[in-house]
């Protein structure tokens, strides 16, 4: 059973509030706005993606009913998906995922959603018009296996909180602004918003970062340089090709951390 998540309102939702998100956190204000302006425009109330997004909410956030009424619950919901306007609801996505091609680019279809399965899973039992009766079985197996799961357990959708963000990241810039390096804050941001993307962006980021560290330790190891100096710039080059044969870990940003800091200290003049 496949699924197309740019079909799925709330996906495409979540994946927005993973990019206002990662704006929010880099203190990119133009993505923040342009990020922000597509939220209200698609998902005001009234709006037929909002509409859709509701119905999502309506089994993926149900915490207040017993397992006994759970059925009930997905049945309800299926009667109030169906009544929506499919032609509105697609042609409102048709006209978001251009936005987002053009205005942001396709990477954030590729954001990390936490609960992407339950999304793809609660999708596929809305659409499941033609299919067989055994899959539609398993469908409403799975749905109810969701909704049975302990709170401390369910992936909850939620609004991004703006306010809590932007404390954040304003205690963090007050925190470090005069104590790191730029490109050390730099590598701690990327590093924190790391879990919205599935580390996407701080792979890209440590792929300029290292080839930059690469360059300047191969400009200090020369003939003529201390001996002992040399022989640990070339320990910290050899660690440096290393990292690309190893999964990205919190060892191995701490140590990027500390090779920076030595990079400036061994081209200091």
């Amino acid at each position: 059973m496949k699924h197309n998540k740019k079909r799925n309102s709330a996906f495409l939702y979540e994946a927005l509030v993973k990019e206002l998100t990662k704006a929010i956190v880099r203190e990119d204000k133009n993505r923040q706005e342009t990020t922000r302006e597509l939220l209200k425009e698609f998902y005001c109330a009234g709006a037929p993606l909002r509409d859709e997004l509701n119905i999502y909410r309506d089994l993926l956030e149900a915490k207040d009913l017993d397992n006994k009424h759970h059925g009930r619950l997905l049945k309800e919901a299926k009667i109030d998906f169906d009544a929506l306007n499919k032609r509105s609801v697609f042609n409102a996505q048709t006209s978001l995922i251009n936005k987002i091609n053009k205005q942001l680019g396709s990477n954030v279809f590729s954001n990390f959603v936490p609960n992407y399965r339950d999304i793809a899973t609660t999708g596929l039992f809305f659409q499941q018009g033609g299919l067989p009766a055994k899959k539609r079985i398993i469908l409403e197996e799975r749905m109810l296996s969701i909704l049975s799961r302990e709170e401390s357990e369910r992936e909850e959708m939620r609004h991004l909180d703006n306010l809590e963000y932007s404390s954040f990241v304003k205690r963090f810039n007050e925190t470090y602004d005069r104590t790191l390096r730029p490109e050390q804050k730099d590598l701690l941001t990327n590093f924190i918003v790391s879990f919205s993307d599935n580390g996407l962006g701080l792979k890209s980021y440590l792929n300029e970062e290292i080839g930059r560290l690469k360059s300047a330790v191969d400009a200090v190891v020369v003939e003529g340089m201390n001996e002992a100096i040399n022989e640990n710039l070339q320990k910290v080059r050899a660690k440096l090709d290393d990292y690309a044969q190893k999964p990205l870990n919190q060892q191995i940003i701490e140590e990027i951390f500390y090779i920076q800091d030595l990079v400036v200290e061994v081209t200091r003049k």
